[in-house]
């Protein structure tokens, strides 16, 4: 996108007000008076990773500014199979596409899919009024003053700019609830992003760091093999592609529901590079929405066919992404229709049954959607709306309330919160701008991407170095899921080597078996079979599973692939567990040649010739299309 000294001018411009708000916001805020009002007016109790959230009171100063109703779509399922492939390869946008024009995209989009929505609620009768919304304090006027000069400048820029990307149509608007006008907008943002300079040198440090990590991680192997060597550019891009997709979840002042953590995929005429990092599970569908204690918010969704394996409501706080506090789906109550409505608040509690308090560090919530059958189970669909709250800002645009420190600082004080929603926010933020703050974001992969690979290959109980193919009980960790449990390790396997799980999943609902490379990301499992979870397997006689890993077909039905790989990861996720289990799955491993395998399985094992693994593969296939369809094909 072209930018003019003007707009760069403007920006610094704003930059510098926001500073000088921020210093005399200090200032006063300091004083002995203003510490002692703001005692009498504000209680809060910040929650640790741990522990619940404490009640507290929530300030909404500033005006009420809610933003355009989103309209949810009802899901469908494609009668033709995707063609997704394994590694897609997205141009660079023209650097002349903006924002604005993929606002207007949106605008005819929203348009047409409210027409399609209307017209399928009707026809099944099943779309329920959500619960009244909170009421926002009145405006003042300094905020007022500041609204309409922000409302101006977004009505110049939209004037004076011509939409160059065509309008979406009826025939390739999103009906799948993952597909809505939202998603699709932040892809096309997260695409541009990732083609920015900052992005692209940024991603040469990370290549470096990450591979000096892993040849220090997997040192007992020898480092990392060659075809993880060469699976380390295609890892980088996908962390940049999710650090796209954060950097548009920074401002809780414009909250949308957006995908990551996802795999390749084509629709409505868009090639989507994956963002996958961190252990992605091939059942769960991730997204995630920017919150923030000064305002409230309204969660809507649905759920269609069989019941998922699980869904979570996560509150993550700071940049780290620590769990606070999980309300997990099976706790919603729902209409009929299979509807719900959730408020979110810094209050204990909210004007309806399901209610979700947040802290003053609290920055994201997390939404897992976790699907064991891939046929029967549908990704639910989800919105949500700000409600009440300060205007939008430049310090909210720029991520002000997710640094730590800072945000929580500016939160839990009224007059700061003021003093930063003075300074409004830019009318179109440029790429380079949006790169910056994305490769500030994929600076933190360093860390994190060394912290979980060492999930792999360090014991949590020692501290020593794991050795390879040993996989034992499971145990919980926080940084994935507090109310999960997960058995990690890492595989090094000849051609015609298997590791062989052995898993009881005790009280466990759920349990997933799926291969990641050493940089922790899964490959293509959605023509592979390169995970298996508890709906796919075929449970023993007394209740267990044996799973076989290995990088060659045995020809039984539970094989997990390596996908070719001879080196790799595998975390084993636990869902589903009750609050306090009585049966704790239990995960065992051995390293057998394909030749000693038939004297190590279980009687009653299930053979899986070529015809019945093309069944399976089918069966993922079109499962897995159902997540990404309808859409039109190229």
């Amino acid at each position: 996108m072209a930018t003019t000294p003007y707009s760069y001018g403007r920006f610094i411009g704003r930059v510098g007000g926001l500073a000088v708000a921020l210093g005399i916001g200090a200032a006063i805020a300091n004083s002995p008076a203003i510490a002692a009002a703001d005692d009498g007016q504000s209680s809060s109790s910040e929650s640790g990773a741990s522990s619940a959230a404490a009640s507290s009171t929530t300030h909404e100063d500033g005006a009420e500014q809610k933003p355009t109703p989103k309209t949810e779509t009802t899901d469908s399922k494609a009668d033709a199979p995707a063609s997704n492939r394994k590694k897609k390869k997205k141009a660079p946008e023209p650097e002349s596409k903006t924002e604005t024009a993929a606002a207007a995209d949106d605008d005819a989009a929203n348009h047409t899919t409210t027409t399609l929505a209307k017209t399928t609620i009707a026809e099944s009768n099943t779309a329920d009024e959500p619960a009244p919304k909170p009421t926002a304090p009145t405006d003042t006027l300094a905020v007022a003053s500041t609204v309409g000069a922000a409302s101006r400048e977004v009505a110049q820029a939209t004037a004076s700019t011509t939409a160059t990307t065509p309008t979406v149509t009826a025939q390739t608007l999103a009906v799948s609830p993952l597909g809505t006008p939202e998603q699709l907008a932040a892809e096309r943002r997260a695409a541009e992003t990732v083609n920015t300079l900052p992005v692209q040198l940024m991603k040469l440090v990370l290549q470096f760091g990450w591979r000096s990590t892993a040849q220090q991680q997997f040192k007992l192997v020898g480092g990392p093999d060659q075809a993880n060597l060469d699976a380390l550019n295609e890892a980088v891009n996908e962390y940049a592609m999710g650090a796209a997709f954060q950097q548009q979840l920074l401002n809780p002042m414009t909250p949308t529901a957006v995908m990551q953590v996802a795999p390749p995929h084509s629709w409505y005429g868009q090639d989507v590079d994956g963002s996958r990092i961190l252990y992605d599970n091939p059942d769960t569908i991730y997204r995630f929405m920017a919150v923030n204690k000064t305002s409230t918010y309204v969660i809507t969704g649905r759920f269609t066919g069989d019941d998922p394996a699980e869904t979570t409501f996560s509150v993550l706080t700071g940049l780290s992404g620590n769990t606070a506090s999980v309300l997990n789906g099976k706790s919603l109550e729902r209409n009929a229709d299979g509807s719900f409505t959730i408020t979110v608040s810094g209050s204990p509690s909210g004007p309806g049954p399901n209610h979700i308090q947040i802290t003053d560090d609290t920055t994201l919530i997390a939404v897992r959607n976790t699907l064991s059958d891939w046929n029967k189970q549908d990704p639910m669909s989800l919105s949500i709306e700000r409600v009440s709250g300060p205007p939008n800002s430049l310090f909210a645009q720029l991520g002000g309330f997710a640094i730590p420190f800072i945000g929580p600082t500016v939160t839990k004080n009224p007059l700061l919160t003021t003093l930063v929603s003075l300074v409004p926010p830019l009318p179109v933020m440029p790429p380079l701008v949006r790169g910056t703050v994305t490769a500030v974001i994929m600076a933190l992969g360093l860390q994190m991407e060394s912290t979980y690979i060492k999930v792999a290959t360090v014991d949590p109980t020692t501290g020593e170095r794991r050795q390879p193919n040993v996989f034992t009980n499971p145990t919980q960790n926080a940084q994935f899921l507090s109310t999960q449990m997960q058995s990690a390790g890492y595989f090094q396997l000849d051609d015609d080597q298997a590791l062989v799980l052995t898993i009881n999943p005790g009280d466990a609902g759920y349990f997933v078996v799926p291969v990641t490379n050493d940089w922790t990301i899964t490959d293509n499992y959605w023509d592979q079979q390169t995970s298996l979870n508890i709906s796919q397997a075929k449970k023993n006689d007394d209740g267990t599973y044996t799973i076989v890993v290995s990088p060659q077909d045995p020809e039984i039905w539970n094989w997990v692939s390596t996908g070719g790989l001879n080196q790799g990861t595998i975390s084993i996720r636990f869902q589903d567990l009750p609050k306090t289990p009585s049966k704790l799955p239990t995960v065992s491993s051995r390293v057998v040649s394909l030749g000693q395998l038939p004297g190590v399985l279980p009687p009653g094992t299930i053979l899986a010739d070529a015809a019945v693994r093309l069944g399976q593969i089918a069966d993922r296939k079109s499962g897995f299309d159902n997540r990404f369809a309808p859409y039109p094909q190229p």
